[in-house]
């Protein structure tokens, strides 16, 4: 059973600590979204560092009544992993879309209370050419200067252009950007609506530069095929999710009045 260190309340979002935080200065926000991008790479990396949840965040009124069980023990929807100097944020269920706004600013809320210097956030951008590519390509946004020095030296990582995001990231990112919190945002060419482990390896190798952590996609390319068939449920749901929150229009450029 859990045993609960310390319980706040943020946005009627209840965050549970019963494990060791530490004192992480990054926290990974890995949530469903496009191709499954974010939440294939936050859980291998998870995996593969060893990390253990610390954390959980839940909502009686806002979430599906849901319990994950893990090893016989009951576990929170949304759980925070740490190791003491990097913290993932993971889900096991798409976040309905009247819950993305409270929280998406409850978890840059909590980061700024618990001393997180940075949040990155990683998902996948949608693009209907992706059968085509041989590698996806990895784009950024930034809301501040020390956030996009984080990418000094690592090449292959394109500033994103004009375009328009929707879903929980894009609360974050203009959360992080109000309240003058460094937020990295990292988007790997993903599918749409299947599962994308090649693009979250991607995502891996570029984290493994940024966050200097030792964490090899050889797994995780070795597993696509059963990752895929893995995720392919929340995948689904998340594809209805997305549909709720109008994430076509992620798909057209924006408009410029002059």
């Amino acid at each position: 059973m859990l045993n609960t260190y310390y319980e706040e309340e943020i946005y009627g979002f209840l965050y549970r600590e019963y494990g060791d935080l530490g004192e992480p200065s990054t926290l990974l926000v890995s949530l469903p979204d496009v191709g499954l991008v974010g939440s294939i790479a936050g859980a291998h990396i998870v995996r593969e560092l060893g990390m253990k949840d610390v954390v959980g965040i839940d909502s009686y009124s806002a979430f599906p009544p849901v319990a994950v069980i893990q090893g016989g023990e009951p576990k929170h929807p949304l759980r925070i992993y740490s190791d003491g100097r990097i913290s993932v944020l993971l889900t096991d269920i798409p976040i309905p879309p009247p819950v993305v706004i409270p929280l998406a600013r409850s978890i840059v809320e909590w980061s700024m209370r618990r001393g997180i210097r940075t949040i990155i956030g990683v998902t996948g951008l949608g693009n209907p050419a992706r059968l085509e590519l041989e590698k996806p390509s990895i784009y950024y946004l930034a809301t501040s200067k020390r956030a996009e020095e984080q990418l000094t030296g690592i090449d292959g990582i394109k500033k994103m252009g004009d375009g328009i995001l929707v879903g929980p990231m894009a609360i974050i990112l203009k959360e992080s950007a109000r309240l003058r919190l460094n937020m990295l945002m990292l988007m790997a060419d993903s599918y749409i609506d299947i599962p994308d482990p090649e693009a979250a390896a991607r995502i891996v190798e570029a984290l493994s530069k940024i966050l200097d952590i030792r964490v090899g996609v050889e797994k995780l390319m070795k597993e696509a095929e059963l990752i895929k068939l893995r995720y392919k449920e929340l995948m689904k749901e998340t594809r209805n999710m997305m549909a709720k929150m109008g994430k076509g229009y992620e798909y057209r450029a924006p408009l410029l009045y002059t």
